[in-house]
């Protein structure tokens, strides 16, 4: 089955919206919507800010990976780091809105540094695993920044071995911990 990568367009929004809430697991959904009765909120939040053109989860920041049938396997969101709070303003004003929370940009850890390309959220969906997709869908995103003269830098999961193991496969080594949503991550970084 061929699989190609491709950036983002805006009718790509729903599945993005999927696919980063499959980043943050289970839990950290349920978190981040206040309890799991309000998952289609949060569902209805991150197709939103996908759409817009200036969010952390903007359809420009992202590319897909698709079969041939046109059926989308999975979706790498990355930007520069050095826009991380500019971009989180539209997270904030959007989750304020549509969740009713009363949220500020002082209520949040940087999860990512000035002098990084911060490879955000990344899955692939279960029926397209184990055919190297988050290998192919991280190099594309790592080419499609070459030229930002920066290092790459991402957060992985406590626990989530498979995904640490392939960072490092990548290149990526571990730099420290970094709080995200109230964990503690792993930071690891890769030069250019």
């Amino acid at each position: 089955m061929e699989i190609k990568i491709r950036a983002a367009v805006p009718a790509d929004s729903p599945a993005i919206a999927e696919i980063i809430q499959m980043a943050l697991h289970e839990e950290g959904c349920e978190a981040l919507a206040g309890g799991k009765e309000r998952l289609p909120r949060l569902q209805q939040l991150f197709t939103a800010l996908c759409r817009m053109e200036n969010s952390q989860y903007s359809y420009r920041n992202t590319l897909i990976a698709e079969d041939e049938a046109g059926n989308i396997a999975g979706a790498i969101v990355s930007y520069d780091g050095a826009r991380l709070h500019e971009l989180r303003r539209a997270f904030i004003a959007k989750a304020n809105e549509m969740l009713g929370y009363d949220l500020r940009e002082e209520d949040f850890d940087d999860e990512t540094s000035p002098d990084e390309i911060y490879l955000d959220s990344m899955a692939v969906y279960p029926a397209f695993r184990g055919r190297g997709l988050a290998r192919r869908l991280m190099n594309a995103a790592i080419d499609s920044h070459k030229d930002a003269g920066k290092q790459f830098g991402l957060l992985c999961a406590p626990g989530n071995d498979n995904a640490y193991a392939l960072y490092e496969r990548l290149g990526f080594t571990e730099v420290g911990m970094r709080p995200f949503a109230g964990i503690d991550m792993h930071h690891m970084t890769r030069k250019r």
